[in-house]
């Protein structure tokens, strides 16, 4: 009688850590879902015409990394690099922003999918770009690191 006492005991109590476990995955997710809402809202809000990369710089930590995951633009490390990037998009666009198609959050990583349009500036050339960001959140919601993987060669056929 002792033996299954203790055992339905040890089965509740692997059930409450289970249970707690559970509910904080998903606590975490939410703030992630609510640190990728705001990151978008803010990255929307920096882009051309408004360009402000100091804004966009500070969504990062300080020492976050940003890859590209396609030839030719090299990955930025720190908030001075990835400020230093976005500076150049009042360079290339006119008008810039991010519409979400998806988005896949597990614990503090989140999985953007969506486009990229707005127009060149040199052409007033409409572009639409797909893109897929892989962001790490840390606990204050600052960007750790972000992996983008965007189509650069649709780019160079839109504006043929």
């Amino acid at each position: 009688m002792n033996e299954v006492r203790a055992l339905k005991c040890r089965v509740a109590a692997f059930l409450l850590v289970l249970i707690s476990a559970a509910s904080f995955e998903i606590a975490y997710a939410e703030s992630t879902d609510e640190h990728l809402t705001r990151f978008i809202d803010v990255l929307n809000a920096s882009m051309p015409p408004t360009n402000n990369p100091t804004a966009i710089a500070n969504l990062f930590g300080p020492d976050a990394t940003v890859y590209y995951m396609h030839p030719g633009v090299p990955s930025q490390k720190g908030r001075s690099a990835i400020r230093n990037y976005f500076l150049a998009y009042s360079d290339w666009f006119s008008n810039w922003k991010h519409v979400e198609r998806s988005r896949l959050i597990q614990g503090n990583r989140a999985v953007w999918e969506g486009t990229e349009q707005g127009n060149d500036k040199s052409t007033g050339k409409p572009l639409k770009l797909p893109v897929v960001f892989i962001l790490e959140f840390d606990d204050q919601g600052l960007v750790k690191e972000k992996r983008v993987y965007i189509d650069v060669q649709s780019m160079t056929e839109q504006l043929k």
